[in-house]
């Protein structure tokens, strides 16, 4: 885990919670396809493994020596450590990119701890690809119309919403009506903020009689947004080395 300075990058200083800005269309969710990731993960020294998806975060310093990566807790699950190598990143080129490090929740005993960051050994020279956080509040209520967006995926037209048979304090959990598959898990739900394209959660997985409804987990302005910080601040500081 990082130790957190200073918050100096300015990526909380106007946090807005903006309200539902209206259905994504599907030719701008179309332009974010570059910001979606495979996490892929070995297990051991197996030919077995699983490919999940991620996407780039923007916020911080725009000059990096890495990308920072949200995605699910259970798609780097068989990340170690200790064989730094077991999980890496393919981004939309087609390069494949090595992880120096990946903070998660410990124990991650229910879906809104189903959630990693991840932080790349190199940029991948497109700026552009990086997404910015619509940042979600535990008292938002409001139903959030939304996108799935995947690998050969798009969901448009699809809402965000909590419910009342998911427990989970209040936070992280929503539900959402895009529909889900496998290979789906970490794919960004993409929202307009403001007007701007961005990234409200990830895609977990469906939940079994909830009527084709699935789970995401949300960003928040908790774990969620202090572990972002400190990996933004930690990928701006390998620039310097």
């Amino acid at each position: 885990m990082f130790r957190y300075g200073l918050i100096v990058w300015g990526l909380f200083a106007s946090v807005a919670i903006a309200a539902d800005s209206g259905p994504v269309p599907r030719d701008i969710a179309e332009e974010a396809s570059s910001s979606v990731v495979d996490v892929i993960c070995r297990v051991g020294n197996t030919n077995r493994g699983s490919r999940s998806r991620g996407v780039i975060l923007a916020g911080g310093s725009e000059i990096r020596r890495a990308e920072v990566i949200i995605t699910t807790g259970h798609g780097v699950r068989y990340y170690n450590s200790s064989q730094p190598r077991q999980c890496w990143i393919v981004d939309a080129d087609g390069v494949s990119h090595d992880i120096i490090s990946v903070i998660r929740p410990q124990g991650m005993n229910s879906s809104f701890d189903d959630w990693a960051i991840i932080l790349t050994e190199d940029d991948f020279a497109h700026p552009e690809w990086r997404l910015p956080i619509a940042w979600s509040a535990a008292s938002q209520s409001a139903p959030r119309s939304v996108a799935l967006l995947g690998r050969n995926h798009l969901a448009t037209g699809c809402t965000l919403r909590q419910s009342d048979r998911i427990s989970d304090g209040g936070e992280r959990v929503r539900i959402h009506d895009c529909g889900s598959r496998h290979g789906l898990s970490g794919a960004p739900l993409l929202t307009l903020e403001n007007g701007k394209l961005s990234v409200i959660g990830v895609n977990v997985g469906r939940v079994t009689g909830f009527d084709g409804q699935s789970i995401a987990v949300v960003f928040d302005e908790g774990l969620i947004a202090s572990t972002v910080e400190g990996t933004l601040q930690r990928a701006a500081e390998l620039q310097q080395h």
